[in-house]
């Protein structure tokens, strides 16, 4: 029965499996963790080529159905994955029959990685690369929370009177990712009631701390504010950049008196 058995394996019946054992599974943007690794061997001995992983998160971009040549272009809009790391275990080694062999790793959390808010999601891959037979891999998925300056910056719209509506992750060119994760906030208490209907932000990195993208919808009255939001003449772009420095104390008042200024 061992030809039937190598069989088997080679279409992933029987074949060795990896796990992922993580000591938590939420980590704030930046964070690094080990990892441990489990292999275990399937029904029959098999070779190890490399043991691999990726962390990988989700966003909605265009997915093209037809080429140029094709009556027009038709594009749709789809879930598609976006790999933030990629690293790998170097050891080549030999899987005897109900072996378990045993890894440790490491990764970091990118500071650019999105938060787990909306429906995007954020995971941990690990892959056996098992030649002549199908590769095994295993999944962890994990909840990503702001790191301490976006935190402060939360907080400090908070503050203001603003909270998070609404968390989406699209797609966009020329930029470090292939997409971004907009935020909607809505105001819910203080006299910015009176003269915001929402501001939509996007957290970019750069050396010195954080930019914040905005995009102010003013609220208006009667015709002047239909006619208003349906051309954009409502709507109020400007950009705030946040040092890496700041206390929260300081980041407070710098969106306040960012705030004041559009009113």
């Amino acid at each position: 029965m061992g030809w039937f058995k190598k069989a088997l394996a080679k279409v992933g019946v029987g074949s060795a499996q990896i796990a992922l054992v993580l000591p938590k599974t939420s980590f704030a943007q930046g964070e690094s963790t080990s990892a441990t690794v489990l292999v275990t061997g399937g029904n029959t001995r098999q070779q190890i080529d490399t043991l691999s992983f990726e962390l990988r998160c989700d966003y909605m971009g265009w997915e093209q159905l037809r080429s140029n040549g094709e009556q027009g272009q038709k594009r749709q809009k789809r879930r598609m994955t976006h790999s933030l790391v990629k690293w790998r275990l170097p050891d080549t080694f030999a899987l005897e029959a109900g072996e378990q062999r045993q890894f440790d790793t490491q990764f970091q959390i990118p500071l650019d990685t999105p938060l787990s808010m909306g429906d995007g999601k954020i995971w941990v891959v690990g892959n056996l690369d098992i030649p002549m037979a199908k590769d095994a891999s295993c999944e962890v998925f994990l909840t990503v929370t702001p790191d301490a300056l976006l935190n402060a910056v939360f907080e400090g719209f908070e503050q203001a009177g603003l909270r998070i509506e609404k968390v989406s992750n699209q797609d966009v060119e020329l930029a470090s990712l292939p997409f971004e994760q907009r935020m909607t906030l809505v105001p819910v208490s203080g006299r910015l009631m009176e003269s915001l209907r929402r501001v939509e932000l996007v957290a970019s990195r750069y050396t010195e701390g954080l930019q914040l993208a905005l995009v102010l919808s003013r609220q208006g009255e009667g015709v002047g504010d239909a006619l208003g939001r349906l051309v954009g003449a409502n709507k109020v772009k400007r950009a705030l950049t946040i040092p890496h420095d700041a206390s929260p104390v300081q980041i407070t008042q710098h969106i306040e008196a960012f705030l004041d200024k559009i009113e």
